[in-house]
Order: C-alpha cells, then structure tokens, then sequence
C-alpha cells in the first residue's frame, strides 16, 4: 500500500487541511496554485485567518447572487418576466404587494401577509430604512439591495460561528460560505436570517451560554420551523448524558426568546401569526413529495396533508429518540440527532420550498462530508430551483414552462438528494477531530 504524502502526515498543523483531505477542494485549488505544500506554514493567523477568508469567499458568492438576480434589479420584479428570468425574491415582491410599501407593517389590512413574525420584522425594518417608499422600481431596488447588504453581515456571523464550533475543521465551514446555492437561494428570502441565528444559537450553547443560546433558536424559529431539530437534538443528547438542567434552561430561553417577540407583536398586530393560522388549512405547496398527487391531479384534502405533515415531526423525534436510547449506540452529535429528525420532516413536510435549501447548508457544514455529496446535492437544488419557476410560469405559456408531470419527477430528486445528504450526515463516524466540539458533555460525540 502506498504511503500517504509526507505532508497528509504532519504532526504540526493544527487542523485539517482540505486540499490534503478532499480530491474536490485538491483540484479546485488549482486556481491558486494547487494544494498546501509538504512545508507550508498551515494555521499561522490561527482560526481569524480562516474566518476572515471565509468571509471575503462567502462575500464573493452573495455578490454572484445579486448578478444572478440582475435582470429583475434593472427591471423590475413583474410576472411572469421574473420566473423566466429565474430572478424572484420575496423582499421586493412582497414590499410591494404588501402595506411595507406605506412603510407599515406587511400584516396589516383585510389580507395580511403570510410572512412568519421575524421575517416580517425584517421586511419593515427595510422598508424603514429605505430612502425610497411606494411600489416604484427605485423602491424594489433599494430594498433588495439593503439585504444584500445585511445577508453579507449575517452570512459573516454564521460563518464565524461555524469556524468557531469546530476548530479542528474550520475550513469545513466552506460547505456554509461559498456553497453554490448561495447564488440562487440566498437572496429570494430572508432565510439567512434564521441560519445565522441558528449558528449563532449553537456556538452560544458551546460556550456554556445555554440561555443566550435558547433565545437565539427561539429567535431563529420565528423564520422558519427547522431549527426546533437542534433544540430536540440538544435534548435529546443531554437526555442520553444525563445531564437535562442545561438543556432545560436553552428550552426555557427558546420559549422565552420567540414569545418575547410573538406577544408583543400579536398586540400591536394581532394578524402577524396569519401565516401559522394559514399553515393549518392549507394544502401542498412546491418542493414537496406532498404536492406530487396534487400535480398529478389527485385531490388530498388540506387536513390530511397537515395530519402527514405533524405525524412527520412526532415521527422524526420518536426516531431520533429511539437511536439515542440505544445503550450499545455510540453517542452521536447534535448535528447527527438533528439530521435524523430532519429527514423525516423532509419527507412529510406539506412544503419545501426553493430557499430551504439554505437550511441543509448547517448540517454540511457541521459535518465532515466531502465536497463531492455538496456538489450532487447543490446540482439537484439548482435544478429544483429552476424548474420550480418554470412550473410556475407554464400557466402563462405552456411552450415554454414545465408541466406538473415533469416538476413532479425534479421534487422527487430534490427530496431524495436531501434524504441522502441527512442519511450521510447522521450516520458517519466522527472525525479524529470533533466536526462539533460542542459543549461538554452535551454537543460533542467521543471519537470512534
């Protein structure tokens, strides 16, 4: 057998190097003059120069992502131009067709947006700030761009965050800052906004923070549901390493945290939680294996897709709680625990839609999958991405759109895609150095 390369040996570098590691980042380094050398300096500026470089790489692929949605920017955000461009995104659209035009909350009047709590925060805080009002071009413009502008900042802190998590692998955190949906997704919703305080929820737990990491989850839950996994996770971890105080304080802060938010909210307008009411009685929506009998049109009534859709979170934390109990089991990471639940949320959700791709980013990142499972899954994602907006736009020219059948077999890649990439996270083998070196003795699983 032939030995390794003298510099994959090397007792002196304090964390993985990728392009000694992983084939994909080995020859995408060739842009820069190839892989680290056998006598190169490896973490010189310690775990800030990582960071920082993250940074500037993660800026890069966001400033990608505004020339990916350039033509609606000069244009305008109009349908149906804006789904054959592939270029929609929520902040502008929704400015628009909303009161944050008036600079008012996006839930007032007789049909209130179904914006989740923060995100429509963010919104009228945008609107706020804007120096242009109204529905105009110049008012689409400036909106998007001041996100832009707060995506770099919340993609810098989920980054930093994920560097910090794992400082035997901080380049592992690539997977969060220059992952190839970042072009497409980034900038149709305020997602971002949820990951980075997911990330930030999870560093906090690491430094002992369990109340500041509570509010922090509760905080990312009013975005989008996802990061209740981590809070199962870190649970159900702690319920295993009987250790359930710490966990019980981040639960308490979570709650604390979302209502701390919600109840003030619900006085000022009490339609804010329009879009959890809707969630109950609507049907299907894209993205999900739910809507494929819609779009081959069989009728599922809303209640049953809802009762799918609950059975699939009671399910997925029943799952993961029967792995963690097994006593010959290894104890698995939070992000592990997390992955399990996820993938049966996936598979029932009532919708996934193009922008929860950003959600799988955190596992990739905590992980220690190589960049070629990335790469499969970012391809489908893309795809998915694509095809979602010509589906939509086949009623206003079925030449050129996508009929149900075939964005039917593309949602059924899609899911398939995240149901692997969660498998693989859950079931690997931890790295000799911990992907999350959490919080002892909660976050962090013992090598293997």
């Amino acid at each position: 057998m032939t030995p390794p390369p003298p510099e994959r040996t090397r007792g002196d570098v304090p964390y993985v190097v990728p392009s000694w590691v992983d084939p994909v980042v080995e020859r995408a380094t060739a842009v820069v003059g190839g892989p680290a050398g056998r006598y190169a300096v490896v973490g010189a500026r310690g775990l800030v120069g990582a960071a920082v470089s993250l940074v500037l790489m993660g800026t890069a692929v966001l400033a990608l992502g505004v020339w990916q949605k350039g033509h609606c920017l000069m244009k305008g955000w109009s349908t149906p131009d804006q789904f054959w461009r592939a270029c929609y995104s929520d902040l502008p659209v929704v400015h628009v067709s909303s009161p944050l035009a008036q600079r008012e909350l996006p839930w007032v009047g007789d049909v209130p947006s179904n914006q989740p709590p923060l995100s429509g925060i963010a919104m009228w805080l945008a609107a706020q700030i804007s120096p242009e009002g109204g529905q105009g071009l110049a008012a689409q413009q400036w909106v998007f761009s001041l996100w832009a502008l707060a995506a770099v900042l919340l993609l810098s802190a989920a980054v930093t965050a994920t560097v910090g998590l794992q400082p035997g692998r901080p380049w592992q955190a690539a997977h969060l800052a220059v992952s190839p949906v970042l072009v497409t997704l980034a900038l149709v919703s305020t997602d971002l906004l949820g990951v980075a305080l997911t990330m930030l929820g999870l560093f906090a737990w690491r430094r002992d923070r369990g109340w500041v990491a509570g509010l922090l989850l509760g905080l990312a839950t009013l975005v989008r549901p996802f990061p209740l996994v981590f809070v199962a996770a870190i649970v159900l971890v702690a319920w295993r390493r009987r250790d359930l105080l710490p966990a019980g304080r981040l639960v308490v802060g979570a709650v604390l945290g979302a209502l701390g938010v919600v109840l003030p909210l619900v006085l000022v307008e009490p339609q804010a939680l329009a879009g959890a009411q809707q969630w109950w009685s609507q049907g299907a929506g894209f993205g999900a294996l739910q809507m494929v009998p819609a779009l081959h049109g069989l009728s599922v009534p809303a209640e049953l897709t809802v009762t799918v859709a609950v059975a699939g979170w009671v399910g997925g934390l029943g799952l993961a709680a029967w792995v963690v109990s097994r006593p010959w089991r290894r104890v698995l990471a939070v992000h592990q625990v997390a992955a399990l639940i996820m993938l049966v949320v996936v598979l029932t959700a009532p919708s996934l839609s193009v922008q929860s791709g950003l959600w799988l980013l955190p596992f990739l990142a905590l992980s220690s999958r190589p960049w070629w499972e990335h790469l499969v899954w970012a391809f489908l994602e893309t795809l998915h991405f694509v095809m979602t907006w010509l589906h939509i736009a086949y009623s206003s020219d079925p030449g050129r759109g996508l009929p149900a059948s075939t964005y039917s077999l593309v949602v059924v890649l899609r899911v398939a895609a995240w149901a692997w990439v969660l498998w693989r996270v859950a079931h690997e083998r931890p790295p000799r150095r911990s992907a999350v070196p959490a919080r002892a003795p909660v976050l962090s699983a013992p090598g293997g």
